[in-house]
C-alpha cells in the first residue's frame, strides 16, 4: 500500500458519491433537490409500462448530462448494486405466470419459464435501476454536510441523522480496518491453513471488527451527547431558493409528458 492510498479520502470508500471537495454551491437548494428526487421517484415507482420507463431513463440520463454529473464515478457505484436488482430478472420468470417461454432443464427436473414473469422482472430492474441512478445522480451533486442539513430541515428525527453521521463517518473506517486485517491474515499464511484453521481465523476476524466497531459506536455516540448533540442543530443554507421553484415544475411536465405526450409519440412511432 503506498502513500498515495494511505491519504485518500475516506468517504471515497463508501457506497455515496458526495461532492466534498467538487465544486461550490449550485443553483438549486439540497432541500429542494431531495425532495424533488423522491418525487420523481415516486413517479418512477408507480409505472408498468416498459416504454414509459425507458423514457424516463431517457429523461433522467439527459438531465444528468446537462448537470455535468461525474457519470464514471455513479456508473461504478451503482454496478455495486446491480447484483441485487437483477435478481429480479433472475427469480420471476420461474415463479409468476402462465404463458410458458423456454423451459430450464435440470437434472432432478424441468422449470418451466414465464413470459409475464420476466416481463414484470424486467419492469422491477428498470424500477429499481432508476429510482437508484436518481437518487446517486442527486447525492453526487451535494455535500454530506449540505445532505444533513437538508434531512434536518424535513424534520428527519436527530435520532436518525445522528445514527447517519456515525455510519458515514466510522463504517468506511471499519471496512479498512477488515481489509487490513484480512490482508495480515493473508501474509501469516491464512491460504495455506487447513480448513479449521481457516474458519477459526475467519471467525476472529469478524469478531474481533464488530466488536471494534460497536465499542467505537459507543465511544462516539457518548462524546457527541456530552458535547449537546440533540439540544440545538444549527445548520447553515439548508433552507429553500428562489430558483428551487424550478424543480416541481420540472416534475410536474415530466408527469404531463407521461400522461400526455409520450403516447402519443408511441402511436406515431408504431404508425
Amino acid at each position: 500500500m503506498n502513500g498515495h492510498e494511505l491519504r485518500r479520502p475516506i468517504l471515497s470508500d463508501f457506497l455515496l458519491p458526495f461532492a466534498e471537495g467538487q465544486k461550490a454551491a449550485g443553483p438549486f437548494s439540497p432541500k429542494a433537490m431531495i425532495v424533488a428526487s423522491v418525487a420523481t421517484a415516486i413517479v418512477v415507482s408507480i409505472q408498468t409500462d416498459l416504454r414509459t420507463l425507458l423514457f424516463l431513463g431517457v429523461v433522467i440520463l439527459v438531465g444528468g448530462t446537462v448537470s455535468r454529473t461525474r457519470w464514471k464515478s455513479i456508473f461504478s457505484l451503482a454496478a455495486r448494486f446491480e447484483v441485487f436488482v437483477l435478481f429480479w430478472i433472475v427469480i420471476m420468470p420461474l415463479v409468476y405466470g402462465s404463458t410458458v417461454f423456454a423451459t430450464l432443464v435440470l437434472p432432478f427436473r424441468a422449470i418451466p419459464l414465464y413470459l409475464e414473469g420476466l416481463m414484470l422482472g424486467i419492469a422491477l430492474t428498470l424500477r429499481m435501476s432508476l429510482i437508484l441512478l436518481l437518487f446517486l445522480i442527486t447525492l453526487s451533486h451535494i455535500t454530506l454536510g449540505e445532505f444533513i442539513g437538508a434531512i434536518h430541515g424535513l424534520r428527519v428525527p436527530l435520532s436518525i441523522i445522528g445514527s447517519l453521521l456515525i455510519m458515514f463517518r466510522y463504517v468506511p473506517q471499519f471496512i479498512n480496518e477488515r481489509r487490513s486485517m484480512h490482508e495480515a491474515q493473508l501474509l501469516r499464511g491464512f491460504e495455506s491453513a487447513v480448513r479449521t484453521g481457516r474458519i477459526r481465523s475467519l471467525g476472529y476476524l469478524i469478531g474481533t471488527t464488530i466488536d471494534r466497531a460497536f465499542d467505537r459506536s459507543l465511544i462516539v455516540y457518548d462524546s457527541m451527547t456530552l458535547r449537546g448533540f440533540g439540544k440545538g442543530f444549527h445548520f447553515s443554507g439548508a433552507g429553500f431558493r428562489r430558483s428551487d421553484i424550478v424543480l416541481p415544475i420540472v416534475v410536474l411536465l415530466l408527469v404531463i409528458g407521461i400522461r400526455g405526450i409520450l403516447p402519443v409519440l408511441v402511436q406515431v412511432l408504431c404508425k
